[in-house]
């Protein structure tokens, strides 16, 4: 199973904006954490996956030499992995997590090719 939150559109949108993708990243993370909080955990998932993707895409950009976009998908990841374990949907946790490793592999060993920008 994969996992994916930003429809094509817009993940073309954040590789050729990335300076202005950080701050839509910062908004997302921020919404989804809040609705986590309160317990909207469902509303959560969405403003915290979008946030996931964007953290991916930049992390790619920038070929895995900026630790604040890795540390930061690292607690996206725990963040949407804790929303679907209390929604018992523990493949999507597993596609999350998969992703993120499947993701942080590639950019170590250089099998993302950048085609975008």
């Amino acid at each position: 199973m994969k996992v994916n939150f930003l429809c094509p559109k817009h993940s073309e949108w954040v590789y050729s904006h990335p300076e202005e993708a950080v701050h839509f990243l910062a908004r997302d993370e921020y919404q989804g954490a809040m609705l986590f909080v309160d317990g909207q955990i469902r509303e959560a998932i969405a403003y915290l996956g979008c946030a996931f993707d964007i953290a991916a895409i930049l992390y790619e950009l920038d070929e895995g030499q900026n630790v604040t976009f890795k540390r930061k998908l690292e607690c996206l990841s725990d963040l949407l992995c804790q929303a679907y374990a209390k929604l018992g949907l523990h493949e999507y946790r597993v596609a999350v997590k998969s992703r993120l490793d499947n993701l942080f592999f590639d950019v170590l060993y250089g099998e993302i090719t950048v085609l975008h920008a």
